[in-house]
């Protein structure tokens, strides 16, 4: 959680700043107030009609995002109350989805509302005030002027009568100025997100992603089970039927118990390779002994398909980064070999100094799409492994016959800074 960022004027310049900021909000609410309500109301009518309403009600919420800003800033600047920032949900997609997703996460949030119902509020205040301040001003100019011999004097009012009521007036009206501004500190002291706010903010998005990283762990736990189950174990059980099969043939047939033994041997190697195969998908030994661009290297030169690697990772991002980054890729490829039909592949990788940002593309059939049905699971498994880093994947994937346009994953990663580099 973060504050505005402006700096506090001193304690005895608050009140001038104040009604000042009263006078500003008054003229708003004369202007503003009126078209903000006007906008919201239009919009909330036009869902009914086939949705036409999003076409104003887009960019009132763009507005109001704007307005929190400044509220936030101007209760710094002019009142010295410090606003807690609440930290946002962010979007897990990208591009124009991306953008209407944040947008949606926004207006969704208890923060959001608050702060709008915030802005109007002090609007409305400020315009009340506003009007009566200048009308009790400029009754108080009247007998100011009537002093002068420039307008008509009150009936039956004396001359020190009409200045001390002239003087009181004048006191009144800077007395309401002084008023709103005590008002417009309170409602920012009361209306705007406070501390509470942004820790529900964090509490959401940290049970989202403890939620990702559950999901991605049970499918993981249920790959490496069924890999153990349908691979190794079948296998294991023939090389302990082949060595038992040996070991009878001994004394009978002691060139077949030797044969037999060369094959459990050949099968013991096979197993191997297939255990380290299974060791690879829960954590690549290359990716800790030589980095990311290695195992990355050592991923395209196994497909069968040929891939075209970029790796431009000049900061290093952290060991779960990279990890979670090796298996977008090696999902992404392993996909593109089972499914696509596609003729070559291509993979870029690149960091900066807040993320990984990762694009797997091929020429396939695309069709590809994230399912949870229990069969079909790479996908939603690769989805929750990222949720759980807080970045986002995206994958475009149209179907679109043999002549398709291919499939696009595009993953962000945010770095793990608490791992120490390498």
């Amino acid at each position: 959680m973060t504050t505005a960022p402006t700096s506090a004027p001193r304690p005895r310049a608050h009140l001038i700043a104040g009604m000042a900021s009263v006078l500003v909000s008054g003229l708003l609410g004369m202007t503003w107030l009126w078209i903000s309500i006007l906008t919201l109301v239009s919009g909330v009518s036009g869902l009914l009609a086939a949705g036409t309403g999003m076409v104003v009600l887009i960019p009132w919420a763009m507005a109001m995002r704007w307005a929190a800003a400044v509220e936030r800033r101007r209760a710094l600047a002019v009142h010295g109350v410090e606003v807690v920032v609440p930290a946002r949900r962010l979007a897990r997609r990208t591009g124009v989805v991306g953008w209407l997703h944040q947008l949606w996460l926004d207006v969704a949030s208890g923060p959001f509302w608050r702060a709008a119902l915030h802005h109007h509020a002090v609007m409305l205040v400020g315009l009340l005030l506003s009007a009566l301040f200048w009308t009790v001003l400029v009754s108080s100019a009247a007998l100011a002027l009537s002093l002068l011999g420039l307008a008509t004097p009150p009936p039956r009012l004396g001359t020190a009568a009409v200045a001390a009521l002239a003087c009181a007036l004048l006191l009144l009206a800077v007395g309401i100025l002084a008023v709103g501004a005590v008002a417009e500190r309170g409602l920012a002291r009361v209306m705007l997100p406070d501390a509470d706010d942004a820790l529900r903010e964090e509490v959401v998005e940290l049970a989202e992603r403890r939620q990702g990283a559950v999901d991605a762990a049970t499918a993981e736990r249920l790959r490496i089970e069924r890999d153990l189950h349908d691979g190794v174990q079948p296998r294991l059980v023939a090389l302990s039927m082949t060595l038992g099969l040996a070991r009878s043939r001994i004394a009978s047939d002691p060139e077949r118990a030797e044969q037999l033994v060369a094959e459990a041997h050949e099968e013991s190697k096979a197993i191997m390779t297939e255990l380290r195969q299974l060791a690879r998908g829960i954590h690549p030994a290359v990716l800790t002994d030589r980095g990311l661009d290695a195992a990355l290297s050592a991923l395209a030169a196994r497909s069968t398909i040929p891939v075209e690697l970029h790796v431009d990772v000049p900061t290093p991002a952290g060991r779960e980064a990279e990890a979670v980054a090796y298996f977008v890729v090696s999902e992404a490829l392993t996909n593109i070999a089972k499914h696509s039909g596609a003729s070559r592949a291509r993979a870029d990788v690149r960091g900066d100094a807040s993320a990984l940002r990762i694009v797997v593309e091929d020429d396939g059939i695309g069709g590809a799409q994230v399912r949870r049905d229990g069969v079909s699971t790479g996908l939603a498994g690769l989805t929750d492994r990222v949720r759980a880093t807080g970045g986002s994947l995206e994958i475009s994937s149209a179907r679109l016959g043999a002549d398709g346009r291919g499939t696009r994953l595009a993953a962000v990663i945010p770095h793990d800074r608490k791992d120490t580099p390498r």
